[in-house]
């Protein structure tokens, strides 16, 4: 549309050109500067803000408008052009839906634009506008003065006022057919009201009334800016928090405190007793529903004043679009931002991040914080610092979302509080802490460390910010902060969602790798003979690798089926096998096998049926009759047989694992199993259940699993399995995963989660992308672990924790109670000085996926091999000897061999897996085994 009046509207070609405002020689504004996003570029990033962790998206106004800020609004029954049309919303508001977000729209609602269809004051409409006089239908809605003006907000020409009394306005606002209704249907799920001080009582509770009558669930949300229960505005007491108006308001209190508290211009106490305050004056379900903003389109960016910027005002405007902080103050910003964003997600409320406060965008008030988003630069350690912080708030929804709250302050510079958890109320003592409750700890000092003393009331306590246990000392926790340091304290009953284990020591060896004549070792008597030296050994444990089925390369960590046995364990060839079972027939025991396990075992029988039909082509290119997974295809006539035979194959695979199971149980020896969390793209799993993965319409995956970069991997990693769909999952009540634990807890006695932190957060990458072009996705987090805790009982999981260990991470692990994994080889110490694993954890000195640990001391501490394998011994009786109730050693370490036996060098596809024990080196090992159990103490009566 072409405009007859106002500033000029330009479209800018470059999408970083800082933002400013062309200003006349009167000051105002000669041209609005318009950057190109559109409501179709957000459903193209509606994947980045899922993984971000983003629930709700409250849109600044979107309706024509005249200007870029469009707060001026033209008319609220169109979508501006520039941004797209209904079509597009309603796209956008369905898509944001199918991830889970729900869209918000920001309405304003006590005044319009000058060049608007309502006062038409430039001619830009054909229709009469009020300023074409008393014609208009609109000519009501407007005060105007002898003089020609007209009353605007704060005397604004520009914002032309909408008179508080205009009942035709109201009308299309909040009638059948007006603006609140009919954008609510086209998919909106709430509204906030811009400047809701300046809006009568009345007019809202009609607003409200018009949002329930479209959405029951719907969300009015209001722009006030001091304490709302008591709010005074124009002379009278305002009603939002009686009933019939606002469900919440933008929490512009919190913000202000907040932000006074980490730049120390107030204490600790104050900020308590402000929060305290709010906390008693708001109705509780208002005080929860607070919407807490850092930033907004309204303010300095946050970035900008947690760096220490000036006052804009002392300022010129040219210093004030120009101005950047330098380096020492981006890293004092950083060092508060995270402060700000954890107490910003665990404070009740529901936080509100404004736009590019993730990527650390810098800004003085408008138009200098509305910069497009830097999508291909800005700070990314700032996006990590807030994935982290929602990450925890994710991780402790069920006491960070609606727990009760008690402030508190220790000293001028540490503000803490209490998130309590319903169900500990009963088991605590008064001001003691309960289990699942959480206590958040800050210091704000940027010079001086200060220690916070809070009750422990005979509970386990862990910080998940730092992952230690602080020091109890006379039922008390004592919490060191360094300056700006955190703390997350979560407290708990031991018993968790965990099974305990039984100390002892065990080593890990996979089948394949036990003695057997120089040949791979198999289930049978060569598993058995490794079973009786074991047990011989004083060993209390056997941890193996997974069992399912191999890749191409003979990974078991990437198979072909989640749940079926890797037929190259059994005893004797398939052929053999099978032809030893050729009278099986109807043999009861067989039939029940089958019956029990139909859920995983037809599908996979017909899928390796189908794969030797098509010559081990992936599933996604076999004939369209074959691509999808029925149960009838296993009567089909060209995989029959083949189907038939898979199932005995696998019935056999039972019978073999099951008797080894039962003479190591006989002779005290339980078996620790391995689970991937993946699975193969070309696996059964994928192709008879697409719909729990992330697949193209053609079936492969439209994210693959992988790792960012590091030191071991610079370019990063990409493991080309599907990612999960979490949110399908979620909706089948994790039947598929409850299925999969089921299965691992029948084979094993104790079952290691591999790549535990992906139950927390994974890493995902597009198709045909590389992997530094990848992000982190939320997980499962708790809510799996209770399904299958309700389902099987205490759960006897270890979880490989290993990697990039986040706060969330840490409080996954807290709160389901899973020993993790301590390997000496990662301590952060020297380990030849000392070991001491970290608690609740599985010790280990090494595993498969790194080096052994003799291998590691001649290249860690450059010594030769006589040497390293001294160390080695050594370091192994330290872990042996630690607190850990379970030690595990590599049956490599107990051979004292180097890195010639490693099993597998990650990243690296061929060569792995491969390695087998010497018989008699095994035999000769004997005594030491035995030895090393005795004298640590693992050898139990």
């Amino acid at each position: 549309m072409r405009r007859k009046g106002g500033p000029d509207r330009e479209v800018l070609e470059d999408w970083d050109t800082p933002p400013t405002y062309r200003r006349r020689e009167d000051g105002s504004v000669a041209c609005w500067d318009f950057y190109g996003g559109t409501l179709e570029g957000i459903r193209e990033r509606l994947d980045y803000l899922e993984d971000l962790g983003v629930t709700a998206l409250y849109l600044n106004p979107i309706f024509e408008a005249a200007s870029n800020h469009r707060y001026d609004t033209a008319d609220y029954l169109r979508i501006d052009p520039l941004l797209g049309d209904e079509r597009s919303f309603r796209a956008l508001c369905v898509d944001a839906a199918e991830h889970g977000i729900s869209v918000i729209l920001d309405g304003v609602f006590n005044h319009v634009g000058a060049d608007s269809r309502y006062l038409n004051r430039f001619g830009t409409y054909a229709e009469p506008g009020a300023w074409q006089g008393d014609a208009s239908p609109y000519r009501d809605w407007f005060t105007f003065n002898d003089d020609g003006t007209y009353a605007g907000w704060w005397g604004d020409q520009n914002l032309p006022s909408i008179r508080s009394d205009c009942d035709a306005f109201h009308e299309l606002v909040c009638g059948r057919s007006g603006v609140i209704r009919h954008w609510l249907r086209q998919g909106a799920r709430g509204w906030r009201l811009d400047v809701a001080d300046e809006l009568t009582d009345e007019f809202i509770a009609q607003i409200k009334r018009a949002l329930l009558a479209e959405k029951p669930d719907g969300v009015l949300i209001g722009e006030v800016w001091e304490d709302a229960s008591h709010k005074m505005a124009y002379g009278k007491l305002r009603q939002y928090f009686q009933g019939a108006e606002l469900d919440a308001t933008m929490n512009y209190p919190v913000r202000t405190a907040l932000l006074a508290f980490i730049r120390r211009d107030i204490g600790a106490g104050e900020l308590a007793a402000r929060l305290e305050e709010l906390r008693e004056n708001y109705p509780r379900d208002n005080f929860y529903s607070a919407l807490n903003l850092l930033g907004s389109h309204d303010r300095e960016r946050l970035f900008t004043v947690l760096g220490g910027a000036p006052d804009p005002d002392s300022l010129s405007e040219e210093e004030r679009a120009t101005y950047r902080l330098t380096d020492d103050q981006a890293g004092l910003a950083k060092a508060r931002l995270w402060v700000a964003a954890l107490l910003q997600m665990t404070l009740p409320g529901v936080p509100c991040v404004y736009y590019g406060d993730e990527r650390g965008v810098e800004g003085f008030r408008d138009p200098y914080n509305r910069a497009s988003f830097p999508w291909d630069g800005g700070r990314a350690d700032c996006t990590a610092i807030y994935r982290n912080a929602i990450a925890i708030r994710k991780t402790l929804s069920y006491v960070l979302v609606d727990g009760e709250f008690e402030p508190f302050s220790s000293g001028d510079d540490a503000f803490g509080f209490w998130r309590r958890a319903a169900a500990s109320t009963a088991a605590r003592g008064s001001g003691s802490a309960g289990p699942g409750d959480v206590c958040v700890l800050v210091n704000a000092s940027l010079s001086d460390a200060r220690t916070v003393r809070v009750p422990v009331g005979g509970l386990q306590v862990t910080d998940v910010v730092s992952g230690t246990a602080p020091r109890v000392s006379h039922g008390q926790a004592e919490v060191f902060l360094w300056p700006l340091g955190t703390a997350v304290l979560h407290f708990h009953e031991p018993e968790r969602l965990q099974a305990t284990l039984e100390r002892g020591m065990g080593v890990l060896c996979h089948i394949t790798s036990v003695p057997n004549g120089g040949w791979p070792g198999t289930l049978g008597a060569p598993a058995r003979r490794f079973v009786d030296w074991l047990a011989a050994g004083g060993q209390k444990y056997w941890q193996v690798l997974p069992v399912n089925p191999c890749d191409a390369y003979g990974s078991p960590y990437a198979g072909l089926g989640a749940f079926a046995g890797n037929l190259g364990l059994l005893e004797q060839p398939e052929d053999e096998t099978l032809a030893k079972l050729e009278q099986l027939g109807n043999d009861p025991d067989y039939l029940s096998f089958c019956d029990e396990n139909d859920y995983w075992l037809t599908p996979y029988a017909t899928f390796r049926a189908a794969k030797k039909l098509f010559d081990e082509a992936p599933w996604q290119e076999w004939p369209e009759r074959y691509r999808t997974y029925s149960p009838h295809l296993a009567e089909d006539p060209k995989l029959r047989q083949a189907v038939e035979a898979e199932r005995r194959l696998q019935y056999e695979f039972q019978r073999e694992w099951d008797d080894l199971l039962e003479y190591a149980h006989a002779r005290g020896v339980s078996i620790i199993g391995d689970m991937p969390m993946f699975v193969s793209a070309d696996s059964s799993d994928v192709w008879s259940e697409p719909d729990i993965f992330d697949l193209d319409e053609h079936g492969y995956p439209h994210r693959t699993a992988g790792a960012p970069a590091d030191a071991f991997s610079p370019d990063g990693q990409n493991w080309g399995n599907p990612a999960f769909r979490w949110d399908i999952l979620r909706e089948q009540n994790f039947s598929w995963w409850l299925r999969r634990f089921g299965r691992a807890l029948a084979l094993y006695d104790v079952v290691r989660l591999d790549h535990f932190i992906g139950f927390s957060s994974y890493y995902a990458i597009p198709a045909g992308k590389g992997a530094s072009e990848g992000a982190y996705a939320f997980g499962p987090g708790i809510e799996l672990f209770e399904a299958a805790r309700n389902q099987f009982g205490p759960l006897p999981f270890i979880a490989e924790d290993l990697g990039a260990i986040t706060p969330a991470v840490r409080a996954l692990m807290t709160t389901t109670g899973f020993p993790g994994m301590d390997v000496a080889q990662f301590s952060d110490g020297d380990v030849r000085e000392g070991y001491e694993p970290r608690p609740e954890t599985v010790a280990y000195t090494g595993t498969h996926d790194n080096q052994t640990l003799a291998g590691f001391c001649e290249t860690r501490f450059g010594v030769d091999r006589e040497e390293a394998v001294e160390l080695a011994d050594d370091i192994m009786r330290r872990v042996l000897a630690s607190d850990a109730d379970v030690a595990i050693v590599p049956l490599q370490d107990v051979l004292g061999l180097g890195d010639e036996a490693r099993m597998n060098v990650p990243g690296v596809a061929s060569g792995n897996w491969t390695w087998v024990a010497d018989d008699a080196a095994v035999a000769a090992a004997a005594g030491r085994l035995a030895d090393l159990a005795e004298r640590s103490g693992r050898i139990l009566g």
